[in-house]
């Protein structure tokens, strides 16, 4: 974080709680993977007060990488308040849309720093045990899938989603996808590092990418729902107080997709994190699509078939996924053991992801 907006931080919590006794700021490290995230921190309080967290977001003015973005995307970034989308989010509350077991966590304020950066102190929320078994999985589909079909039925999100069918998909695999991930990916130099030479996978990879427009085609004529954009259960926390509930934060900019996109990063998450195998994966996408779909019959979308949701979810997969799971961050330090091993879990993965992308462009 710029130094300046950290003394604009520390100056607004003395405002808030007093000059420097009685609390302390700790910064939260957190992978960087949202242009808007300037910094994670959380207050701590001497005695019995509970501690809040701090989420500090920035416009996409100040992000280094805009001028890579797409033109369409760009001005998207810069023309609107898009980079505040979370914490407006909160503001609104998003009320009568979310199911019973879903919640968003409890917002005490929201506080600009300067024209750039604005600071949202929230709930800290005390998880459970991070138990994601089967029934959680199932069970977190079920009120996604209620979700949407609210989010829908409501049109519940804040004006600036987009709720042109096929828009917001091809958008976010333009911007980020396509300019970040595919180019540096295919490059024939890559390929040639030891921890993936041998591999054969960039023919594989090279050859989804002739298919993606089909793919985009598909899905932006699918049932569209509205959804949370980026439902991963590291953004799903399992409170203590309610171990069977969810806590939805990391809220990105979303609108109208295929029914089951969300299920793409419920499964994803752990995949990406090393705590869920391919095998497991697997398994669980005919669970999560069977209970998504429950939740949407649930709510009324009963129009909704299964074999739309499967569709939604093996297409958020392949297009958000399969060209971001081959780590090349790594290919920059000396091989390991450990980096072996981490690397040939994600190629794993990858391969599973490009044979997800083949069936579908087959079906």
């Amino acid at each position: 974080m710029d130094p300046a907006v950290k003394d604009h931080l520390i100056d607004r919590l003395t405002d808030l709680f007093g000059p420097g006794w009685g609390w302390n700021l700790e910064e939260v490290h957190y992978d960087v993977s949202s242009p808007t995230t300037a910094g994670l921190f959380r207050v701590r309080f001497d005695g019995q007060r509970d501690p809040v967290f701090v989420k500090v977001l920035s416009s996409y003015h100040q992000w280094p990488m805009l001028d890579l973005l797409t033109d369409e995307f760009r001005e998207l970034a810069t023309s609107t308040d898009l980079w505040r989308y979370e914490a407006d989010v909160y503001l609104d509350g998003l009320a009568y849309s979310l199911p019973s077991g879903l919640r968003l966590p409890k917002l005490h304020s929201v506080e600009m720093l300067d024209d750039d950066h604005l600071v949202m102190f929230l709930e800290d929320v005390q998880p459970a045990a991070d138990d994601w078994d089967h029934e959680r999985y199932g069970r977190a589909a079920e009120l996604l899938g209620k979700l949407s079909a609210r989010l829908t039925r409501n049109d519940a999100l804040l004006a600036a989603a987009i709720r042109t069918p096929g828009k917001l998909t091809r958008l976010m695999h333009a911007g980020f996808v396509e300019r970040f991930a595919i180019r540096p990916l295919l490059d024939e130099s890559v390929w040639d590092h030891p921890l993936l030479a041998g591999s054969g996978l960039r023919q594989e990879l090279a050859g989804l990418v002739s298919g993606l427009p089909a793919l985009l085609d598909d899905l932006a004529q699918r049932p569209q729902l509205m959804s949370h954009g980026d439902a991963c259960p590291q953004n799903l926390l399992i409170p203590a107080d309610d171990p069977d509930g969810f806590v939805a934060i990391d809220w990105t900019l979303s609108g109208l997709v295929a029914a089951g996109d969300d299920l793409g990063q419920l499964l994803i998450g752990r995949a990406h994190s090393g705590q869920l195998g391919v095998e497991e994966l697997a398994e669980l996408r005919e669970l999560v699509v069977e209970r998504y779909h429950a939740g949407l019959v649930s709510e009324g979308r009963a129009n909704v078939g299964v074999d739309d949701v499967r569709a939604g979810l093996d297409g958020s997969l392949v297009l958000r996924n399969a060209f971001l799971s081959v780590p090349l961050g790594i290919l920059a330090e000396p091989v390991t053991d450990e980096s072996a091993a981490f690397m040939s879990q994600r190629l794993e993965l990858t391969r599973y992801l490009v044979e997800l992308g083949a069936v579908s462009l087959s079906g």
